[in-house]
């Protein structure tokens, strides 16, 4: 009975404690399904977070896309409105229009509000709230800038600077310039029309027509101080032959020169100057070089009369764009200070150079007892006291060409008689120098000069045949008395020749279209007294 009871005990036991595991496992259980939902819950609730959030973002762009909160521009509200929408609103107001005028013209201004619109409602529809205000004004300050750039642009239209006086051209039947210029220029007041335009834009008045205020401007010197100031600003000259043909050309293409003016920034061309030297235009045949060859053909002296000009220009301080030198040396001027010209009526070697002063330049040449001089006129290029020179000097000799010769039976055989003896060619260099008040201050290489030399002429006989010279018999009158008519021939007196000359006048080749004449000295360029003389009165 007893071992019944304490086996029913010790089921009991068990029974219970059995119970105890159950109910310890359900509870454990319990506790990590409510782990689980808490974190479950927390996830739902982030996701949910996020979406708000994300919908509250998306909620935000299309309020502050228009003023949702109270906003006036200038007493106008745009509360609500888009910025286009506030834009549109504000420049249907402001309707612009404004014209500035002058006499019986007119200029448009173009409209500054949109732009200072942009920059204002910018500010106005920002997402920085520490901009935001209820009241904003469109001031006239941040459209100074664009209004002063468009007054300046209308008033360039008015604007008139005044003419300068100069030298326009030559009366050569008076012998006297001629000048022009001298009128008064216009100055429009852009300040005043500034002021005007910003005043009605603070009282914001955008529709107006604003004549604008102008002053006349005097040239900056009168007639009378420019005619003063036009001077002789280099001359030169030299010696031509007693030619007649040679000289009428060395005329005619002095006077297509004399009282041309070159205005700033053009180029002269004496070529293009002179024209095309034919016999239709009045030039005559006379020496000249062609390819070499010494020949006789119109126009033959002209390069004497560039030769001129170039060291006037020279001596005046402007630069040419364009010389060449002779193919043989000039006799007229120092060799390597000539300048040849030739033109077919298309093209040829040219003498140029363009003014680049802000004053017109002209030439003078005067072509008188065989002695041309050409001079330049016009405002000092120069620092007074300042003057410019040339030097050549020669670098190089090379062996003249073998002779010509010609078959003599007068003379004895083998004897040979030089006609005429052959030239060395030569290369001289030229030096610009410049002198300030008689003392040389600088001098530079200017340019290389190569010269052709020319053969000499032998007479000689090579045939072995002598034949005598023809005599013809001497007549002696009878008596020292004349026969009626007859006139005593007087003593004959040789043809003036200028030092250094070697070839008689006959023969003075130059260059295709240009002349070769009578030397000048040695040594530096000479200058005539009529380069110190002022004022284009030289005649």
């Amino acid at each position: 009975m007893l071992q019944n009871h304490d086996r029913r005990r010790q089921r009991r036991r068990r029974e219970i404690q059995k119970g105890r595991f159950e109910r310890k496992k359900t509870g454990t259980g319990l506790i990590t399904g409510g782990i689980c939902f808490g974190i479950l819950i927390l996830t739902l609730a982030f996701i949910l977070s996020a979406f708000i959030q994300r919908g509250k973002k998306s909620h935000v762009e299309p309020i502050q896309s228009r003023a949702e909160r109270i906003v006036v521009i200038d007493e106008i509200p745009v509360t609500g409105l888009s910025k286009d929408e506030a834009k549109s609103k504000i420049l249907d107001i402001y309707q612009w229009d404004m014209t500035l005028s002058y006499q019986n013209s007119a200029a448009e201004l173009k409209n500054p509000l949109p732009e200072s619109l942009d920059v204002l409602l910018g500010e106005i529809y920002s997402q920085d709230e520490s901009l935001w205000r209820e009241y904003y004004e469109l001031t006239p300050a941040s459209m100074e800038s664009s209004i002063r750039e468009q007054v300046a642009v209308a008033a360039s239209k008015w604007n008139r600077s005044p003419s300068r006086t100069q030298l326009t051209g030559r009366d050569k039947e008076r012998g006297t310039w001629i000048y022009t210029g001298g009128e008064k220029g216009l100055l429009i007041n852009e300040e005043a029309a500034v002021r005007e335009i910003m005043d009605l834009l603070g009282k914001k008045i955008f529709t107006a027509v604003i004549p604008v205020q102008a002053e006349e401007t005097a040239p900056e010197l009168t007639a009378d101080e420019v005619k003063k100031k036009y001077q002789v600003i280099g001359t030169f000259s030299t010696t031509a032959t007693s030619n007649s043909n040679r000289n009428n050309n060395i005329r005619l293409a002095a006077n297509a020169l004399d009282g041309l003016v070159i205005f700033p920034g053009e180029e002269f061309s004496f070529n293009s100057t002179t024209g095309n030297r034919t016999t239709e235009r009045g030039y005559l045949p006379a020496g000249a070089y062609r390819n070499g060859e010494f020949v006789e053909e119109p126009g033959g002296g002209v390069c004497q009369v560039s030769s001129t000009l170039y060291n006037a220009v020279i001596f005046s301080g402007i630069k040419t764009t364009e010389r060449h030198p002779h193919s043989f040396e000039p006799s007229y001027v120092i060799p390597g200070e000539d300048a040849m010209v030739s033109y077919d009526g298309y093209s040829g070697p040219d003498l140029r150079f363009i003014n680049k002063q802000s004053t017109s330049v002209a030439i003078r040449a005067v072509f008188e007892d065989r002695k041309l001089t050409i001079s330049m006129i016009g405002m000092p290029v120069l620092e007074e006291g300042v003057e410019i020179s040339m030097r050549s000097q020669k670098t190089k000799e090379y062996d003249p060409p073998e002779p010509g010769y010609i078959e003599d039976q007068t003379l004895l055989p083998d004897q040979e008689i030089v006609v005429q003896e052959g030239v060395k060619g030569t290369t001289w260099k030229t030096w610009l120098v410049t002198s300030k008040d008689g003392t040389v201050i600088n001098e530079e290489y200017f340019h290389s000069s190569t010269y052709k030399g020319k053969p000499g002429i032998v007479k000689r006989n090579t045939s072995g045949v002598v034949i005598p010279e023809p005599t013809e018999p001497e007549t002696v009158p009878e008596t020292g008395e004349t026969a009626p008519g007859e006139s005593v021939p007087s003593e004959s007196v040789p043809a003036e020749t200028v030092p250094g000359e070697t070839m008689p006048e006959e023969t003075m080749p130059e260059e295709t279209m240009a002349a070769e004449d009578a030397p000048v000295e040695s040594g530096r360029s000479p200058k005539t007294t009529e380069e110190s003389q002022s004022g284009p009165g030289v005649q």
